[in-house]
């Protein structure tokens, strides 16, 4: 039963491109912000059209460590989603290649950056009406609109997302992300299982050590809006 299951997945595969196809040689490319720094990229594809029962993680391809300028990958023709990560941006596009594509630009995701909350006392507690999100942030933190993760073909997260970070300005201040989509464990950060999913970090700072004692425990799921 196994090997006919395994079979009729390789055929779902197959019959999901054009006779005879090929893959193509594609330069993945960072869109790096205007003024910002150029960093290695942790980058992976995954096929938007996959049969319902295949394995997405055995079906991503992605780069076994960060990679300094652009991305070469044989991609089989279809839809993508190509992610990739650096210490400080999250990039993200939705892509189609074909026979003629050779290049795929890929800008910093968008995500909704308003902030919800600063928090200037001790500990400030946090609650999103839209999601039911229930925090609580330490001093001198703040923590970004909450949302469900937008998968494609408008299908959204069943997780919360949102990101609580150290209020300070540049580079370099504490950060924990819940729920990131498409984050690699191990190349692009640490995570860690709380009640809500996971929040994940690029560097396990005394900053970020500190705030995930506070965060983490408080983390809840309250009532929504009517």
């Amino acid at each position: 039963m196994r090997q006919r299951g395994f079979w009729a997945l390789i055929w779902g595969l197959a019959l999901c491109l054009p006779a005879g196809a090929e893959p193509i040689t594609v330069s993945i490319i960072a869109l790096v912000p205007e003024g910002g720094e150029t960093r290695p990229v942790s980058w992976s594809a995954v096929p938007l059209d996959l049969p319902e029962d295949a394995d997405v993680i055995d079906a991503m391809i992605m780069t076994p460590e960060p990679v300094d300028g652009p991305w070469q990958v044989a991609l089989e023709p279809g839809d993508y989603v190509i992610s990739g990560f650096t210490e400080a941006e999250l990039y993200e596009t939705t892509a189609a290649v074909t026979p003629q594509t050779r290049m795929i630009e890929v800008p910093v995701l968008a995500i909704d950056q308003t902030v919800a909350l600063r928090c200037a006392e001790a500990r400030c507690d946090f609650t999103d009406e839209a999601t039911g999100l229930q925090a609580t942030l330490p001093e001198g933190w703040a923590v970004d609109a909450p949302y469900f993760a937008d998968l494609g073909d408008g299908a959204l997260a069943t997780e919360i997302s949102t990101v609580f970070f150290e209020d300070v300005e540049g580079d370099g201040g504490g950060v924990w992300f819940l729920n990131p989509v498409d984050w690699i464990t191990g190349d692009t950060g640490p995570c860690r299982t709380v009640e809500l999913g996971n929040l994940c970090t690029f560097d396990l700072s005394p900053a970020a050590e500190a705030a995930f004692s506070v965060i983490a425990p408080a983390l809840r799921l309250g009532a929504t809006a009517p």
